[in-house]
């Protein structure tokens, strides 16, 4: 089993790197994609031409309007809607969130125009074997490893004293201020969110958040170049999130995000401004499977880059995770076993697969 050093910015397992950039690769005007990007025939996404194969949060009741949470006319009918998209569906899209349009802006802009410097700039911010914060591909632990079309920034925001500013890039020179006040306000929200999940549980309004302390807080650039056949490649894999939310800034102009439910993929119609609130294995342990984690993916464009913005959120290395005790009874059987935070992640990485069975034979879940 891999160690976890918690003292300092912790060893995550194996990495062979590095592998070649996926937006240099992109800049030459491939005629067909290198057979190491090519996925499986099982694997490969099917390219959405109607809008019928759009799942659009709004039609589907899944937008939760943080300003009517606020209002005591609106607040029960706001947090019931929260609960049934995540019963139903593992996530939701918060507008009226209070992270200013602004910031929002700027932190794309600085997004895009950190990919787009010159690559040997880039470099200096590559990831080290092991780590998770810096530039490049993740966990590429195979020369036969089929890789994903894309690549990321990944920065530790908390606890600040697992902050290594080595990989905090100083072009544009406005990233480190902006990417900081983002994460506050990100930060802010999601401690927010969970006294929402607790409340719709009908909980104790600190029940998740008292588990915060401490929180550990991840941020990840993801950008995705141009891809002469889209077709064959995806830009992140299939995947449910190993942590308790992710706070999702979608492109609100090139599709990317898809969702997998009945057996089938789905393209999440971006709306402007809002973040799409993931649901991640954590909170399925602690809601006793209430709310369960969506699986989902990212898939490229033909001729449009494409930079999604993903904040991870999740307790502490030492925290316990659990069922709530309030949510198991005799119709609720406790579906997972207790479990130290910090060995999830050491079996997650150890495993070398994303797969959410991983995860239910790690946790134990009773069927």
């Amino acid at each position: 089993m891999v160690s976890v050093d918690l003292s300092s910015s912790p060893n995550w397992g194996k990495s062979l790197i590095p592998v070649e950039s996926v937006e240099e690769l992109a800049k030459r005007h491939l005629t067909q994609v290198p057979e190491r990007y090519v996925k499986s025939d099982e694997e490969r996404p099917a390219i959405f031409e109607s809008a019928t194969d759009l799942f659009d949060s709004e039609k589907n009741d899944v937008v939760i309007d943080m300003s009517k949470i606020a209002q005591e006319e609106h607040r029960e009918e706001e947090i019931r809607k929260m609960a049934k998209a995540c019963e139903e569906w593992g996530f939701f899209q918060v507008v009226n969130h209070g992270i200013p349009h602004s910031l929002i802006d700027t932190l794309k802009r600085i997004g895009k125009e950190f990919f787009q410097l010159p690559l040997e700039k880039k470099q200096r911010y590559s990831l080290r074997p092991g780590d998770l914060q810096g530039y490049g591909q993740t966990f590429v632990v195979s020369e036969s490893q089929k890789l994903d079309w894309g690549n990321v920034l990944g920065l530790v925001m908390y606890p600040t004293e697992l902050r290594d500013l080595n990989y905090w890039p100083t072009e544009p020179a406005d990233f480190r201020e902006n990417v900081n006040a983002y994460n506050t306000e990100a930060k802010n929200l999601a401690e927010q969110l969970l006294a929402l999940v607790a409340e719709s549980l009908q909980l104790q309004p600190d029940f998740f958040v008292k588990k915060f302390d401490n929180a550990f807080q991840r941020m990840r650039m993801n950008y995705y170049p141009p891809c002469v056949s889209p077709d064959l490649v995806l830009g992140l894999s299939a995947h449910a999130d190993m942590v308790a939310l992710t706070l999702l800034l979608q492109d609100d102009e090139v599709l990317g995000l898809q969702i997998h439910k009945d057996d089938q993929w789905r393209s999440v119609k971006p709306i402007p401004y809002a973040l799409v609130i993931n649901i991640g294995n954590l909170i399925e342990v602690m809601t006793n499977g209430r709310y369960k984690s969506i699986v989902h993916r990212a898939v490229t464009n033909k001729e449009k880059e494409r930079l999604s913005i993903g904040v991870f959120y999740a307790p502490r290395f030492t925290e316990e995770i659990s069922p709530a005790p309030e949510l198991i009874d005799d119709n609720h059987p406790c579906l997972f076993r207790k479990f130290i935070h910090q060995d999830y992640m050491q079996d997650y990485y150890a495993r070398g697969t994303k797969e959410k069975n991983s995860f239910y034979e790690f946790a134990g879940i009773k069927n």
